[in-house]
């Protein structure tokens, strides 16, 4: 009977009584071959987009039987590089050039596994399928550092940065900026674009937010550097500047972006908002509506007079009290 051959190794299983005086050599072949099943290495140069582990039955000469396989050339194309459909595993160094084609490896007549440019692949196959080990894997425990070329993503699962609570920070990088994210784990800080976060959320730049937000048990302060020329603006459904800090003038308006004429300036500039420019409700019945504090002088020369011989009657201020229209006079100094 002659030799047959293993579906696997491709091994030569000898039959009893043949091979006389060859035998040795075929089982060193076939020891050989298992050998490179373990550890054996080659290097094989991509010849086309459709290429082939050479697999030769018996001798040492193939390469499909090698654990470590190493791509090499120049991609044409979408190229797919096939082994036997035979159940395997394998070490691929995908060392291929491969511009802006796709390399796939697979066993004859099977389905594929994409190979990343410049990577090495941990694989095996059911002799249908090729499958990449680290595309599934479970629980992983990295004791050094990990470097990742490509994606991450992250799905349906959670992620703990620092769970033991080590004195390590945690950073990420942007095109322009090398800590656009930053946790200072020693101080407790959240910096943004701030490598040196001062409070616990330290942002350097401008900050949108479209949701509501919340200040509840601490002070909002604005502007604490005293920076000389920082404006502060609130606006509503129609008035751009509803409420207006002018930090270079040291003055606030209502109603206005420049208020010039006083510390504070209302301005109700619509003619037809039939609404009052301010309005006074005193909940505190025995309290004033209005304090002045001035200096008393006994002529017209401060804020607050005793003089009681003003001016001439110039006119009335109009006023609502409690519903009702009434005129405040007002008179010419003297």
């Amino acid at each position: 009977m002659a030799s047959t051959y293993s579906s696997t190794l491709n091994l030569e299983l000898q039959a009893s009584g043949e091979n006389s005086g060859t035998w040795g050599t075929i089982t060193n072949n076939n020891l050989q071959k298992l050998e490179s099943a373990v550890k054996g290495y080659v290097s094989v140069a991509i010849a086309s987009t459709t290429d082939s582990l050479s697999a030769t039955d018996g001798t040492t000469a193939d390469e499909t039987s090698n654990a470590i396989i190493k791509l090499t050339g120049t991609l044409t194309g979408n190229t797919t590089m096939q082994c036997e459909a035979v159940e395997n595993w394998y070490i691929v160094d995908n060392a291929a050039t491969m511009g802006t084609y796709t390399l796939g490896f697979k066993p004859a007549g099977g389905t594929a596994t994409g190979l990343q440019a410049g990577s090495k692949h941990l694989l095996y196959t059911d002799g249908s399928t090729m499958f990449n080990v680290l595309d599934d894997m479970g629980d992983i425990t990295a004791n050094g550092t990990l470097n990742v070329g490509g994606n991450v993503e992250f799905d349906g699962g959670g992620f703990i940065f620092n769970q033991s609570s080590a004195d390590v920070d945690f950073r990420i990088e942007s095109n322009g900026a090398d800590h656009m994210f930053f946790v200072d784990g020693g101080n407790d800080r959240i910096g943004i674009n701030q490598a040196s976060p001062s409070v616990t959320l330290d942002v350097v730049g401008a900050a949108k937010i479209s949701g509501g937000v919340d200040l509840d048990g601490g002070a909002f302060t604005w502007n604490d550097s005293s920076a000389n020329d920082l404006d502060f603006r609130c606006e509503t459904a129609t008035l751009a500047n509803a409420f207006f800090i002018d930090g270079s003038a040291d003055k606030i308006g209502f109603g206005m972006s420049a208020p010039t004429s006083a510390f504070v300036t209302i301005d109700q500039a619509s003619s037809s908002a039939a609404i009052a420019v301010l309005t006074l409700d005193q909940g505190d019945a025995d309290q004033e509506f209005i304090r002045f504090d001035g200096t008393t002088a006994s002529d017209q020369s401060s804020s607050l007079t005793t003089d009681t011989s003003v001016g001439s009657l110039t006119g009335h201020i109009r006023v609502n009290i409690n519903g009702t229209d009434f005129w405040i006079p007002y008179y010419a100094t003297n």
